[in-house]
């Protein structure tokens, strides 16, 4: 005699429709990441940013040097991500053996040296270093661009190309600030208002100093002691704010503006009123920096 089991199925509508928005949610922020890694293709922007893009001071690589005595890093290999032209990776050449820099824009990667022993630059996106080998990697620095990429795609790279107790460090600066209270609250009010529409969504994890931005392994080891401090002309700041990604989204969107036009005669009127007729006047500026640094397990 064969006895008929009846199987019973939970049907959950809104189990379905919970698990069908996470994956849309999910192939959103991929292509949106992608989308936002665009930005920085270009040959102008390229331009820009390699030109007037603050550097960072020698307290923020001394710290890393200190992070690798105290971990007892060797210094072989140190791979930086997100490198741009060269701004943050050229320092890591005195330290180590061989330094390769990693950008998705060729037109970065363009404008960085090519005259200096045991560095080299590659064309990449941070998720794919197919061109690294597993456990050869000493020390990964990953500088103001952790929160424009897969993350984890990326830790899965890091973790892979990492040699035991090797080291990954992100780092960023937030918002500028300038030392003159007219000219800062002008700006700040371009950054909020004018351009609110026009940063890329991920552009709060800079402002929260990577707060919310997981480590790949137990936990990160921060230090937000370190300031940038710049003295730029009038022409010289308009060149830094060109560089803004927000900036370019915006002249794109507002062809029939030109936002850093009406900016530039903004901080000359301010500039004459201040006496300097000529424009040469010196703006103090300084953006605070923030360092999270983590190691590998050894097994």
């Amino acid at each position: 005699m064969q006895i008929l089991r009846i199987v019973t199925f939970n049907f959950n509508p809104h189990l379905i429709i919970i698990k069908v928005a996470r994956a849309v949610s999910r192939r959103y922020s991929m292509e949106q990441k992608t989308a936002n890694q665009k930005l920085f293709v270009g040959g102008d922007h390229a331009k820009y940013y390699a030109q007037f893009r603050p550097t960072y001071p020698m307290k923020v690589f001394d710290t890393i040097m200190n992070f690798c005595k105290e971990n007892s890093t060797e210094k072989d290999l140190a791979v930086d991500i997100g490198c741009g032209s060269g701004q943050s990776t050229v320092p890591l050449s005195k330290h180590f053996s061989y330094v390769i820099g990693v950008d998705v824009s060729e037109k970065q990667i363009s404008n960085a040296p090519t005259n200096i022993p045991g560095l080299t630059f590659h064309v990449s996106a941070a998720e794919e270093l197919a061109f690294v080998k597993d456990g050869s990697v000493d020390l990964i620095t990953i500088g103001q661009a952790l929160h424009w990429i897969q993350l984890d795609k990326f830790y899965a790279e890091v973790d892979r190309i990492l040699k035991p107790r090797g080291l990954l460090v992100a780092y960023g600066y937030t918002t500028i600030s300038v030392h003159h209270e007219e000219v800062d609250k002008y700006l700040m009010n371009i950054y909020s208002v004018r351009l609110s529409k026009s940063w890329a969504s991920d552009r709060k994890h800079i402002e929260n100093k990577y707060s919310s931005l997981p480590s790949p392994y137990d936990k990160w080891i921060r230090n937000d002691d370190i300031t940038i401090e710049k003295h730029f002309t009038v022409d010289h700041l308009i060149g830094y704010l060109s560089s803004w990604s927000a900036i370019q989204t915006y002249a794109k969107l507002n062809i029939n503006s030109d936002l850093i036009g009406e900016i530039r005669e903004k901080l000359l009127t301010i500039s004459r009123q201040d006496g300097d007729a000529n424009g040469e006047k010196m703006f103090k500026i300084t953006w605070p920096v923030f360092m999270l640094m983590t190691h590998k397990p050894e097994c």
